[in-house]
């Protein structure tokens, strides 16, 4: 066979290349119906509603699901500590909020500084906190201070090249000394107690503002994993070596999406204060930060989705569960995390889209061709040149 004879067949094989939308049509119209639903609960169930504050919860929870599965799911980074942002951002809102309601109602003393520093021995406001005065300024604070402790992290870490069981540990103790820091500064802090009895936004307005900030997150990672960054996430998290000796700088990587993801969670702390009126030194230690993994891995690594469903379905569950199991419910928990793990080893969401793929090819023997069909490609491309190939004809 001559090549101008062969040519028209190669030309014939190639595959056209498709750019994929970032957001497919159904997707946006199922994503539109849920958040109208969300949207909506206000009215239905009225702004007083305990339904109402727990969604508005999981909004926050959703949130903080998502930054893990950005970092863990899509780079390989597990952290077991990424509620220091959840609790750095919620706290910053807390102490600001707190503050300004003991100015418009003072305490029983008549002092208008927070009641719990008066209890820890202090007679007026530190100088340090008066800045956060202004809640705006708190809230920015919220924000930028965790995504720097995040970036000064990032750069002490995985510049040293402090991967995998040795950065879990870190962070681990990062959530730790976190924690200590809150209990034993309780003059500031409010210790054991945490900060409560300040003004929250429950109501209609502000669950629309969590709603529009979850789609924002939830676009913003989808546009950061679809895109050339997002390639390169993949293979730093499936190969860091390789990808590194093709080039990329793997630290300034890792280091760029855990900051993103910081900023995620602070965010998610700082709306989670706001809303729910109450913060504990809980929500920066270990067990919550070990509860979002937990989330992730139960709706699905690397699915996006999966922190949603993960958030939603293990905390929906925990409420329902405790008042119907009091005594047992955190067993049913633990054993849904294990058939998750031992037989949905890529969670709810990723194990479904797995058998949609199957559903798409319909049978066993057309698998059975497809992966035929693919191992005589790769053999065919692989041949040597100037051997005669299976199916051609020799020269």
């Amino acid at each position: 066979m001559s090549a101008s004879a062969k040519q028209p067949q190669i030309i014939k094989s190639k595959r056209v290349l498709r750019r994929t939308p970032l957001v497919s049509l159904s997707t946006v119209i199922v994503s539109a119906s849920i958040v109208a639903a969300i949207g909506s609960l206000p009215y239905l169930l009225g702004s007083g509603s305990y339904i109402l504050l727990l969604t508005g919860k999981f909004l926050c929870f959703t949130i903080f699901a998502l930054s893990i599965d950005l970092i863990w799911g899509f780079t390989g980074i597990l952290s077991l500590g990424q509620a220091v942002y959840f609790g750095i951002g919620a706290y910053l809102v807390a102490l600001s909020l707190k503050i300004n309601y003991a100015m418009d109602h003072p305490t029983r003393y008549g002092h208008k500084f927070p009641d719990f520093m008066e209890w820890n021995g202090l007679t007026a406001l530190p100088k340090f906190m008066e800045p956060l005065i202004s809640t705006p300024f708190a809230v920015v604070c919220a924000l930028m201070i965790p995504t720097l402790l995040a970036f000064i992290f990032g750069v002490i870490t995985f510049k040293r090249h402090i991967y995998g069981v040795y950065c879990a540990v870190i962070t681990l103790a990062e959530s730790l000394i976190l924690q200590e820091f809150i209990i034993e500064y309780q003059a500031y802090t409010g210790g054991f107690n945490g900060i409560t009895d300040y003004s929250n936004y429950v109501g209609a307005p502000f669950l629309w503002f969590m709603l529009a900030v979850t789609v924002a997150c939830f676009l913003l990672a989808r546009a950061l994993t679809h895109s050339r960054i997002g390639t390169v996430l993949k293979s730093i998290r499936d190969n860091d070596l390789r990808a590194e000796f093709m080039g990329y700088n793997v630290a300034n990587y890792r280091i760029f999406v855990f900051c993103i993801s910081a900023l995620m969670s602070a965010a998610a702390g700082a709306m989670y204060a706001a809303w729910v009126g109450i913060v504990s030194f809980l929500d920066a230690g270990p067990v919550f930060s070990v509860e979002g993994v937990i989330w992730t891995a139960v709706g699905g690594r690397a699915t996006l989705v999966g922190a949603f469903v993960g958030a939603f379905l293990i905390k929906g569950l925990e409420f329902l569960l405790s008042g119907l199991l009091a005594d047992v419910w955190q067993l049913f928990m633990g054993a849904l995390f294990i058939i998750v793990v031992l037989w949905m080893p890529d969670g709810i969401v990723g194990t479904i889209a797995d058998w949609v793929r199957a559903w798409r090819r319909r049978t066993i023997k057309q698998i059975r061709e497809d992966e035929d069909r693919r191992a005589f490609d790769q053999q065919h491309d692989w041949a040597p040149a100037g051997a005669a190939k299976t199916g051609e004809e020799a020269p």
